[in-house]
């Protein structure tokens, strides 16, 4: 156990490793602690470290992979259909192969949205550096180690990795786009980490498993205390009170002998013995890591069910739970990201005619019935023909399949409509009236008269 416990202790301490080059600790990223005596109570809470509570890495997991989801899309106003479509011509196309596919030559853009929400998450805020060529156009995104932010001068100073080397400049406000958490300090200049807020559950969480894997190291034994029997008036005089020291180790080192072998253990009459420790059952370390599940659900913002955790849980549906998470936590992060981009990129002559959208399709991918459900909407009501809604699924057209239907379920009371539901399309005669005749004086009706 204790080779087990070095091997995990080791790992650890290369995790924490400092990247070469790239500063340990900034004033916007706090600097990792220590593991600590994992034979003890641990509470590791700082940096990386916290990933080791699971649910809470499960957490940071499902938002880091949703937004790494998104596809960015620099568009253009369409002035024929009114609407904005993806601008593929020109530097247009170079800028949507940066937002897409590959911002530089170290990530993806997908990796890059991850660790955004991670930095986010973790240090309170991410930077990305803006290269631009001696004529500004856009040469690359590069995801910054740390950064600050000037306000008198309207700059930032932030570090990046390059080719292999690290880059460190101040660069006007308007080349760097810096993504804030959801609570700002009182400037309002820098975004403040949850991961401070959610410090002291992390750390209970990981003092439990600490003294969890302590309590199972020892096969749920408890911790004894051996201390001196205090002196007590007998028949002949004072009892007790009498042990030394060597005494002392003599009847601690037999105890835990007799502690793994034996049910019932006599001590001498000299000393004394005193549980100080609880047993894993009595801990109820299961019942403590169901409350830090749902603590740390609320800190991220992900449903408990998406964190590997389904007890009590209150949604009728996965599918409820995955709409919830994504109205509630991912749409107001696409929100804060698209106005970035806009600000950064754009300018006040742009508004209205050019834009940068973070478009959700690719979270329903893998999603057949829920898709299916949407495209249906979309033909009954006619937001898309037939056409269009094939091209999103890279088919190709048909004939006459750039018609828009709609699909409409009531009609007035002996509308054509009904009619021709019912087998008639022809409008249905009315009987003939006849006009009362007179009659004459042979008996006969006449024209005018009664029948």
């Amino acid at each position: 156990m204790d080779n087990t416990f070095s091997i995990f202790k080791n790992l650890i301490r290369r995790r924490e490793a400092p990247v070469p080059g790239v500063p340990s600790s900034t004033k916007d990223q706090p600097a990792e602690t220590q593991a600590g005596d994992w034979q003890g109570h641990v509470a590791a809470v700082g940096g990386r470290n916290s990933l080791l509570v699971s649910a809470w890495y499960r957490g940071v997991e499902v938002i880091m992979h949703t937004m790494g989801q998104m596809v960015v899309q620099y568009q253009r106003l369409n002035k024929v259909g009114g609407n904005f479509v993806e601008d593929r011509y020109g530097t247009s196309r170079t800028l949507n192969y940066l937002l897409q596919v590959r911002p530089n030559d170290q990530m993806s853009a997908s990796t890059m949205l991850e660790q955004i929400e991670f930095r986010k998450i973790y240090y309170g805020n991410a930077y990305v550096y803006i290269d631009r060529d001696f004529g500004g156009e856009i040469q690359g995104f590069y995801l910054c180690q740390n950064g600050s932010y000037n306000p008198l001068a309207d700059t930032y100073t932030v570090s990046f990795y390059r080719r292999g080397s690290v880059v460190s400049l101040t660069a006007p406000a308007a080349d760097v786009l810096h993504f804030r958490n959801t609570i700002l300090s009182d400037d309002y200049m820098t975004g403040i980490p949850t991961l401070l807020y959610a410090t002291q559950s992390l750390r209970i969480a990981a003092t439990a498993d600490g003294q969890t894997l302590e309590d199972m190291a020892k096969g749920g034994r408890h911790k004894i205390i051996v201390q001196e029997k205090p002196a007590q008036q007998g028949a002949w005089g004072l009892v007790g009170g009498n042990a030394n020291k060597d005494e002392l180790k003599k009847v601690t080192k037999q105890l835990g002998e007799d502690m793994l072998s034996k049910d019932v253990m006599l001590t001498s009459n000299v000393v004394d013995t005193k549980i100080i420790s609880q047993t894993a059952m009595e801990l109820r370390t299961l019942e403590n890591r169901n409350f830090q599940v749902a603590d740390l659900a609320r800190f991220l913002g992900v449903p408990k069910i998406m964190m590997m955790d389904d007890s009590g849980s209150s949604y009728k549906s996965p599918e409820a739970a995955t709409q919830e998470f994504l109205l509630r936590t991912i749409s107001p992060r696409v929100r804060e990201y698209e106005d970035e981009l806009n600000a950064k990129l754009l300018t006040a002559d742009d508004f209205g005619v050019r834009r940068v959208h973070v478009c959700e399709q690719a979270l329903r991918r893998l999603d057949p019935k829920g898709q299916s459900d949407l495209d249906k909407v979309r033909l009954e009501t006619g937001v898309m023909s037939p056409n269009e809604l094939r091209a999103q699924y890279d088919l190709g057209t048909i004939e006459n399949g750039d018609v828009h239907y709609v699909s409409t379920n009531l009609a007035e009371l002996g509308s054509e409509k009904l009619r021709a539901a019912g087998g008639n399309s022809q409008p249905k005669s009315e009987p003939a009236q006849t006009k009362p005749t007179k009659k004459g004086e042979d008996g006969e009706g006449e024209e005018g008269g009664e029948a």
